[in-house]
């Protein structure tokens, strides 16, 4: 009668070895992890930009084909394209999309630099009066400025956007 083998003494555990690739494994993806989360925001940033952009090459479009002066309006926290009606000499907000107004992202911020101050079209004084800081003409020029988009107030640019005062836009 055949006999069976002894039964192993091993103890059926992890080796040593085995630990520690599955540490490092999990090291690596915590780490890929951590890089991915801040990714999205600086992604989320460039697309709002590039949604900024386009909405101005949009607006330029528009202002162009229907003969209207277009403006765009930076506040703390959204951004807007109004119209100049020319009987009132009032700006207004434009309700259609994509030209109307769009809240940024939570912790994002714009900052505007202009060579010269905003051209007043009104002669009210009124101070709720809409006055943006962009023109965009109806022969197609768009009035020179810097546009940089950061996470928060101080930290490094993310994405930029400027015109030189003819109509075209170039990235930062």
């Amino acid at each position: 009668m055949p006999t069976s083998p002894p039964p192993s003494k091993t103890s059926g555990g992890f080796t040593l070895v085995e630990m520690l690739v599955t540490l490092v494994i999990m090291a690596l993806l915590a780490g890929l992890a951590t890089l991915s989360a801040g990714g999205n925001a600086q992604r989320a940033a460039r697309d709002e930009m590039s949604r900024i952009r386009e909405m101005l090459l949009y607006a330029r479009d528009e202002a162009t084909m229907q003969g209207d002066e277009l403006g765009l309006l930076l506040e703390e926290d959204a951004y807007s394209v109004l119209r100049f009606d020319p009987e009132s000499e009032l700006w207004s907000e434009i309700p259609e999309k994509p030209l109307d107004r769009h809240e940024l992202p939570k912790g994002m911020s714009l900052s505007l630099s202009l060579p010269e101050a905003p051209v007043r079209r009104s002669s009210g004084g009124n101070d709720d009066e809409l006055v943006p800081e962009v023109l965009l003409s109806s022969s197609g020029e768009i009035s020179e400025f810097t546009l940089e988009l950061r996470l928060s107030p101080g930290d490094e640019l993310i994405a930029g956007l400027e015109s030189d005062g003819s109509g075209t836009l170039r990235d930062l």
